[in-house]
């Protein structure tokens, strides 16, 4: 397939043929490849440049507008709730309230300006990705070097690349020289990757295309030469950013709860308010002639109870209580992206990690190593030289591993880092740990090459040049003639080797990376080769999983919740790391998921699979995709620039911080250490502000429960309004909002770990907690309305009607301070735990009585009670905690947090 003449091609048949050529350019000779791209070894034309760039834009993503802030702040205000609240705020300014207008459109305004500055940096999902602009390539272009910015490369151009560079394209090597680049960012891949330019013959998936260097991975050894063939969008980098956009983000547990709480609360009050209207209206008909007046005291009766349905703290009692989550987290090293999802991760019952740098230290460490002699294991993990060294410790093989070896370790802000191939930093980690050390001095280096898979150096040590080289078994056997055997050099027999390979296999079995070292002393006049080599050992070295993990693991275990490890590294890796930290299952590869339907997906899934090896980036965005249609609550964590789409399209993405820009700007959480067990802090924290949230909707709730009946059988039975708006207001906002939002900070519960994570179909408040809302909104209505009938409610003198009024208000007030510790006790909290409830409920009392016996009362309508007013009403408060009381000793085994 030839590309016709850049200038003479339609752009859009000129990309659709470049997509559907770059597919398997791995698969292609690099003189083939020149000729499709019409390019050559010395490089791109200026003119032909110009052409291309003209043709396929700049090498750079295309990332969505910036957000407008103006349509985050108006996002604050898409709640039915609010919705209510907003058309409360309108009917009470048609009929005159200005007090009531005021109050409520200061809470709503609170709220949303908070939900408003903690979501305005949350949407900056793929501005991380544009910062591939800010890098620069080495381009050979008319035969001549030059260096350009990243975003100038067209495909048809030739790279060069050294040890550190970033690769700025997707290309195909031409030529290389020990090159190995770090990719766990898109694929993964825990350990550098060998890279060459042979041609592979058949489809393998992305972490195997060893003739292939990807846009955001780095070069960690070696040189190369290479075309470009992919840029901007049509690089691996440009299809994630696809998936990031396409990802649809889940409405969260709470925000839906909320939502049918919401519709539901709005529909009942919708209907309750109707009801009330047309009875009075047709009671007034029926009694003569209605007068204007008349109809607009009736609609006041219905938005007075329109006020007393409508929990109006709810929404800043929310926002208020995830903003305080916000805080504890961030003192727990979770930083939190996104307001709403504070709470997801308590209601999460799947977590798909990925492994390198999540489950693991991203740090190989040697483990083992074994000699004729005996076998020496290491204690400690990473690269620092801290652990010990126990059993035989042959000093002439961390020598091998010590001299034969181009990485250098050193210290940075107390902690460890590398130079060059972390395969090779651990060799230096494990000599240090054994207490070797060298001064001898190199003279000459055969590199490590891909095909010979060895390496060897020739050093001047005291006692003469010594060759020391290592690499894979079978390699290294085949340069030996001995074996170092204790301190003796013997010939190295079939046993021997049989032993060796016995060994290799074993340590191979749990999945480390097995590296075999030989030796040789050099003679005076020979030469520096690779033959009659005497055998030494075998390291074994593995990435370790974070000593944290394992626990973690089994509390989300304890909690309920299913741990999926979804890796781009290789199966058996993947089934050994699970092995060690506790996650089991069934074994499935990315290119049998790939085979998958979303039918078959999901019954793997619902069979246990648990692990997921060899993924592409779309492969994650699937699972995630999957479990979610099957009605699972999603987390998922990663680093990688290869997690982002599954991390935006999860319920809830986690990014630890030591990963990829484009992670953390997808998540909604980042953790700041990389500790996994934060992750589980994260759960409990949700859990914990969850139920916080949830005993404050039990408490306005309860309130506006008792508030409603009041006010809907008092017009039911024609009886005067025993509460007015006003006195409605107050409740709601001062009895109401100061203990529901005490509870924002109440202590979680002892057994918040314990428990079941909630069913995804349940509503804001389960069945047991609505019973008990009921049966004491009854009881208290029934208190209210006795209350109010004894004091004289209904007679005609107002003076009378007031202190009946006044009488039923202190007594709601009263019922509802009760209601406060009733409520807490259902979640096992400490009673005397949280203060802040307590300085609510002593405020509430002292704000009512400033209220009553203080010139304010008149603004109230209220009037002062007198001290056998004040006796009755608190006999009234004890005949209902004792109520309370019993229906809590009688329910007792259903009433429990779920």
């Amino acid at each position: 397939m030839r590309f016709p003449t850049i200038a003479r091609l339609p752009l859009g048949v000129l990309a659709l043929r470049l997509s559907v050529s770059y597919m398997d350019v791995y698969r292609k000779p690099v003189d083939e490849i020149f000729t499709l791209l019409e390019s050559r070894p010395s490089g791109l034309t200026a003119e032909e440049v110009r052409l291309r760039q003209a043709a396929y834009g700049y090498n750079e993503l295309q990332t969505q507008a910036n957000v407008n802030p103006l349509i985050i702040f108006i996002n604050q205000f898409k709640s039915f709730i609010i919705y209510i609240l907003l058309f409360a705020v309108v009917f009470s300014l048609l009929i005159g309230e200005y007090v009531d207008t005021t109050i409520i459109l200061a809470i709503l305004l609170a709220n949303a300006v908070i939900g408003f500055f903690q979501e305005l940096g949350a949407h900056r999902s793929l501005e991380a990705l544009k910062k591939i602009s800010t890098l620069r390539a080495t381009v050979i272009r008319a035969g001549k070097v030059a260096v350009v910015a990243a975003r100038q490369l067209v495909p048809g151009d030739v790279v060069q690349l050294e040890a550190g560079d970033k690769v700025p394209a997707d290309l195909r090597i031409m030529e290389s020289v020990r090159l190995k680049t770090e990719e766990s960012a898109l694929t993964g891949e825990s350990v550098p990757v060998d890279k060459n330019s042979l041609v592979i013959a058949e489809e393998v998936p992305l972490g195997d295309r060893r003739n292939m260097l990807f846009s955001a991975t780095s070069v960690a050894t070696g040189h190369a030469r290479a075309i470009v063939v992919g840029t901007g969008m049509q690089t691996e980098l440009g299809r994630i950013t696809t998936l990031i956009k396409e990802a649809e983000e889940e409405m969260t547990p709470l925000q839906r709860r909320l939502d049918q709480f919401g519709k539901k609360l709005g529909c009942a009050i919708i209907a309750i308010c109707a009801v009330v209207f047309i009875l009075s209206f047709f009671r007034a008909l029926a009694a003569g002639p209605l007068s204007t007046e008349a109809v607009v005291a009736f609609a006041f009766v219905a938005i007075s109870l329109a006020v007393a349905a409508v929990p109006t703290a709810l929404p800043a009692v929310v926002t208020i209580a995830l903003s305080i989550g916000v805080k504890r987290l961030l003192a727990k090293k979770a930083l939190v992206r996104n307001l709403s999802s504070v709470e997801t991760l308590g209601s999460c019952d799947v977590i798909c990690t990925d492994k390198t740098g999540t489950l693991t230290e991203n740090q190989m460490t040697v483990r083992q190593a074994w000699t004729l002699a005996g076998e020496t294991v290491f204690s400690g993990t990473g690269y620092g030289p801290t652990g010990t060294a126990t059993g035989t410790v042959a000093r002439e093989l961390f020598l091998c591993g010590l001299l034969c070896n181009n990485a250098s370790l050193y210290q940075e802000d107390d902690c460890w880092q590398i130079a060059g191939d972390p395969t090779e930093a651990a060799l230096l980690t494990s000599a240090a740990k054994a207490g070797v050390r060298s001064e001898a001095s190199r003279l000459d280096e055969i590199p490590f090459d891909a095909e010979r898979k060895l390496m060897s150096v020739c050093c001047a040590c005291r006692d003469g040049e010594q060759i020391y080289t290592k690499g894979a078994l079978d390699r290294v056997l085949e340069c030996c003639t001995r074996v170092l055997d204790g301190e003796r050099q013997v010939t190295l027999t079939a046993t021997h080797v049989k032993l060796i390979e016995k060994q290799h296999a074993l340590y191979a079995s749990k999945s480390m990376r097995v590296l075999a070292f030989a030796t040789r002393r050099m003679a005076a006049g020979d030469n520096f080769r690779e033959e009659d080599l005497t055998f030494v050992g075998l390291q074994a070295m593995f990435d370790p999983p974070r000593p944290d993990v394992i626990e973690s693991i089994a509390k989300t275990r304890d909690a309920g919740i299913r741990v999926i490890m979804v890796t781009g590294d290789y199966g058996e890796t993947a089934r050994a790391i699970g092995r060690e930290v506790g996650i089991t299952g069934t074994l499935y590869s990315g290119a049998e998921l790939a085979r998958m339907d979303e039918v078959e997906l999901c019954k793997v899934l619902e069979e246990g699979a648990n692990i997921f090896s060899r993924v592409a980036p779309e492969h994650k965005y699937r699972i995630v995709e999957a479990l979610q249609r099957m009605g699972h609550i999603v987390a998922m964590t990663g680093d990688g620039v290869n997690d982002a789409p599954a991390l935006k399209k999860a319920n809830i993405g986690v990014a630890v911080g030591s990963g990829t820009e484009v992670a953390k700007d997808a998540a909604d959480f980042v953790l700041l250490d990389n500790s996994f067990t934060h992750i589980v802090n994260a759960v409990e924290e949700g859990r914990g502000i969850y139920d916080n949230i949830q005993k404050s909707i039990m408490l306005l709730l309860s309130g506006n429960l008792g508030e409603v009946l009041i006010i809907f059988l008092a017009a039911l039975f024609g009886m005067n309004l025993p509460l007015t708006a006003i006195l409605l207001l107050w409740i709601n906002m001062v009895t109401d909002g100061a203990p529901a939002l005490a509870y924002s900070v109440d202590p979680y519960g002892r057994d918040i770990m314990q428990r079941l994570p909630k069913p995804r179909d349940e509503g804001i408040l389960p069945g047991p907690k609505l019973a008990l809302l009921g049966v004491l909104g009854c009881v208290g209505t029934v208190i209210a309305l006795s209350l109010f009938h004894y004091f004289g409610g209904n007679s005609a003198v107002p003076g009378e009607v007031m202190r009946a009024q006044t009488v039923v208000f202190n007594f709601v007030v009263l019922y509802e301070v009760i209601l406060i510790f009733v409520i807490r006790s259902g979640y096992r909290v400490p009673f005397w735990a949280n203060k802040w409830v307590w300085a609510a409920a002593t405020l509430s009392v002292v704000l009512q009585a400033l209220l009553m016996y203080t010139p304010l009362a008149a603004v109230f309508k209220i009037v002062p009670l007198g001290l056998a007013d004040l006796a009755i009403l608190l006999g009234g408060g004890l005949l209902f905690g004792l109520a309370a009381l019993l229906y809590q000793l009688a329910a007792r085994n259903q009433f429990k947090t779920t």
